[in-house]
C-alpha cells in the first residue's frame, strides 16, 4: 500500500463496514441462555379486560405484552384462536379446565384488567397455573402509570419482565432495556440514537452535525462513549444521557476510537495512535492514566471486555496480514489468536455469561454473524444467505443478539435469538448501523 499508513487502510476498511431467516441449527455443545434442549412453557396470554372507551390503551398494552413474551425465547405462546370466548378480568373468572385441557393445553395463563381514572391508568395482572386448582395464582401485580401509549407500554414491559424472571430461572427480562445505534442523517452527518429493545420510541441523542460512530453504553446507562469527528479528527467523546451534553475526555494526538466500558464501569479500553501505530489502551472514564496494552506493529482496534470476569479483552488486529480476532488478559499479556481463516474477523462481542463470543466473519466474500465457545474454540454460524450481517451485540439476558444487516436493501438494525432464530427488523427509515445493547 503506497502513500497511506497501514492503520489508515484498516481503519477505512472497518469504517466501510460501519457505513455499508434462515439460520444454521445451533449445536447443543454451544449453549446460550435460550435453553437449548429444554421444553418451553406453553403460555396462554389473554387480552386484558377493559371498557370499550379504554381500547386505545388496552390495545398497545396487549400487543406489547404479547410481543415481549413471544420474543423472550423461553415460551411457546398458544394461539388466541383456541382461547375461551369469555374474557377473564381476574383469576376467579377462569374456568381452569378450559385453559388447561386440550386443545389449548396451557401450562400457565396470563390475564388482567385495565382501568382509567383521569390521566392515570391502573393495570392488574396475574400469572395463573391452571394445573393447580388449590393455589392457581403464582404471580399478581398492580401498576399505575400515565394514561398514554408510552405509559401502558412501560407497564407491559414491567409485567413481562416479572413473568420472564419467574418462569425463566431467575434471569431478568430485557423488555425495559435499550439499544443505541448510529443513524445517517446526510452524507457527512451521523448521530447517535436510542430506542427501546423492540424498536419503539426511537430518539436522537446527539446533535453534533458530524460523524458519530462506535457507541458504547456505560454499565449504568447514564453515559455513552463514541467516536466523533467534531474537531475534524477521530476522537472519543463521553456523552451524558442525563444532561444530553458532552463530558470531559482527554484525547491524544492522532486516532482515538472504539471505546468500550470495563465491567465495573470505572475504565474505558480504546484505540489510540499517539505513538504512530494504533494500539489498545486502558484509561479512566475521562481518558486519564492511560496504560498501553499492545505493542505489535499493525492496527489493534475494537477492544471488547469480558463482562463476566473483567480479566480478558478480545480485539481485532491485522498483525498476521488480515484483520482477525485475538484475546489478551486485561494487563495486555497472554495474547492468543481466537479466529483463523477467511479474509476478516471483526466486531468481537462477549456474551454476558463470559463464555461466548459473537463476531462478524468474512470467509467466502459474505459477512455473517458467528458464535464461538471461547473455552472449546467451537464455532457456529447464525446468519446465512440473507445479505451482509455485521456488528453483533448481546442483550443482558444472554438470549438475544442485535446486529446490522442490509438484507432489506439499506442497512438496518435487526435482532434475533442467540441461536439464530426469530430474526426481526427494528428500524425502517434511513440507514442505521452499529447497534449496541444496554446492560440492563
Amino acid at each position: 500500500m503506497t502513500g497511506r499508513p497501514r492503520y489508515q487502510s484498516l481503519l477505512l476498511g472497518i469504517v466501510a463496514l460501519w457505513l455499508c431467516p434462515l439460520a444454521f441449527a445451533q449445536d447443543d455443545l454451544i449453549r446460550t441462555g435460550t435453553g437449548i434442549g429444554i421444553d418451553r412453557t406453553r403460555l396462554a396470554v389473554s387480552s386484558f379486560y377493559s371498557s370499550p372507551e379504554n381500547s386505545e390503551l388496552s390495545r398497545p398494552l396487549d400487543d406489547t405484552l404479547w410481543n415481549d413474551l413471544d420474543y423472550a425465547g423461553i415460551f411457546e405462546l398458544a394461539s388466541k384462536s383456541m382461547y375461551p370466548l369469555t374474557l377473564p378480568a381476574r383469576p376467579a373468572d377462569l374456568k381452569l379446565e378450559e385453559w388447561r385441557d386440550p386443545p389449548l393445553g396451557a401450562q400457565m395463563v396470563v390475564l388482567g384488567n385495565l382501568t382509567r381514572t383521569g390521566d392515570q391508568v391502573q393495570v392488574e395482572g396475574w400469572l395463573v397455573d391452571p394445573r393447580n386448582p388449590a393455589q392457581p395464582v403464582v404471580l399478581g401485580k398492580r401498576y399505575t402509570e400515565e394514561a398514554t401509549t408510552r405509559g401502558v407500554r412501560r407497564i407491559a414491559h414491567k409485567f413481562a419482565n416479572e413473568i420472564i424472571f419467574y418462569l425463566g430461572g431467575g434471569v431478568p427480562g430485557i423488555a425495559e432495556s435499550s439499544i443505541a445505534y448510529v443513524r445517517r442523517l446526510s452524507k457527512d452527518v451521523k448521530e447517535i440514537w436510542m430506542m427501546d429493545y423492540d424498536g419503539a420510541n426511537q430518539d436522537q441523542v446527539t446533535k453534533l452535525n458530524t460523524l458519530s460512530l462506535t457507541p458504547a453504553i456505560s454499565i449504568d446507562g447514564s453515559q455513552i462513549a463514541f467516536t466523533t469527528y467534531l474537531n475534524n479528527n477521530p476522537d472519543i467523546m463521553v456523552f451524558s444521557m442525563l444532561t444530553r451534553s458532552p463530558l470531559s475526555f482527554f484525547n491524544r494526538k492522532g486516532l482515538n476510537t472504539t471505546p468500550t466500558w470495563s465491567p465495573d464501569g470505572t475504565k474505558l479500553a480504546f484505540t489510540s495512535s499517539v505513538t504512530g501505530d494504533p494500539e489498545i489502551y486502558i484509561g479512566d472514564v475521562r481518558g486519564g492514566g492511560a496504560k498501553r496494552l499492545t505493542y505489535v506493529r499493525g492496527v489493534d482496534i475494537q477492544p471488547a471486555w469480558n463482562p463476566k470476569t473483567g480479566a480478558q479483552i478480545a480485539f481485532v488486529s491485522d498483525r498476521s496480514g488480515h484483520p482477525m480476532i485475538y484475546m489478551m488478559d486485561s494487563e495486555g499479556a497472554n495474547v492468543t489468536q481466537l479466529v483463523t481463516g477467511g479474509t476478516q474477523a471483526l466486531d468481537p462481542a462477549w456474551s454476558p455469561n463470559g463464555r461466548l463470543l459473537a463476531f462478524t466473519w468474512n470467509q467466502d466474500g459474505q459477512y455473517d454473524i458467528y458464535l464461538m465457545d471461547v473455552a472449546t474454540g467451537q464455532i457456529v454460524q447464525l446468519t446465512k444467505d440473507s445479505g451482509r450481517n455485521e456488528h453483533p451485540s448481546w442483550s443482558p439476558d444472554n438470549r438475544h443478539i442485535v446486529y446490522q444487516s442490509n438484507r432489506s436493501g439499506g442497512t438496518q438494525v435487526w435482532t434475533m435469538l442467540a441461536d439464530g432464530t426469530k430474526q426481526r427488523r427494528l428500524t425502517f427509515q434511513g440507514e442505521n448501523t452499529e447497534p449496541v445493547w444496554s446492560s440492563r
